[in-house]
């Protein structure tokens, strides 16, 4: 993506970009996405062991998993939780070469706080040209927060943050 389509003007809205700067924040809170059931390939370091975590906290399912560019996806049982095992055999230790290709994630329906959540914070970026860091009444000027000269306009909240709670992953994968 390209930022001139987000800075056309002080008054144009990129709705595609909004939503995917709130998707982002709900991935960078929780260490996944989430929201709605998507299909992905993650790409993982190998353990050597003959389980694997994986950055996600709702399998649906596995549609392919290469072991070492080996297909192991008919000897690999998962939990939903995010849990692979590879049955008779031993994932790679080698970085990189473990790809799991899956569909995962919670459909909206099923988490409409997180929906609602990430509809409220594409809203708020949209709309809002940040967080007011400052205000002056008499004067009328107002600063906001900014990043490298950035506004910062979807910062989590902290009862946004305890909304997520549930959704975390509690490891690293």
């Amino acid at each position: 993506m390209t930022i001139e389509p987000i800075v056309q003007s002080s008054t144009a809205i990129n709705a595609d970009f909004w939503l995917a700067a709130a998707h982002g924040s709900v991935r960078r809170e929780c260490g996944w996405h989430v929201a709605p059931v998507i299909e992905e390939t993650l790409v993982l370091d190998g353990s050597g062991g003959d389980t694997l975590l994986l950055r996600s906290g709702r399998v649906v399912e596995l549609l392919e998993v290469l072991n070492d560019g080996t297909d192991v996806t008919a000897d690999v049982d998962f939990s939903r939780a995010g849990i692979l095992e590879l049955r008779g055999g031993r994932w790679t230790r080698r970085l990189g070469r473990i790809s799991v290709k899956l569909r995962h994630g919670y459909e909206t329906d099923e988490v409409p706080e997180v929906a609602a959540l990430i509809a409220t914070l594409a809203r708020r970026g949209a709309s809002s040209p940040g967080i007011v860091a400052n205000q002056s009444v008499n004067g009328s000027s107002v600063g906001y927060l900014t990043a490298g000269g950035a506004p910062i306009s979807i910062p989590l909240l902290e009862i946004e943050r305890r909304t997520l709670d549930p959704y975390r992953l509690v490891w690293e994968a």
